[in-house]
């Protein structure tokens, strides 16, 4: 399986570091999980669209 790049956008890294510093690392955690299994398990098809999640 291909693995994805995650690459943050400073308006993203900001809106981080307004956040409780205890929660970040999930929050990071999560977002680098997502270049491995862009599709995780529970994830819904928006309405309306042909590709997106």
């Amino acid at each position: 399986m291909a693995c994805y790049s995650i690459q943050w956008k400073k308006s993203a890294v900001k809106e981080l570091q307004k956040i409780a510093k205890q929660v970040i690392p999930d929050i990071v955690e999560a977002v680098n999980a997502l270049a491995v299994d862009p599709l995780p398990l529970g994830s819904k098809k928006i309405r309306g669209s042909l590709q997106t999640y």
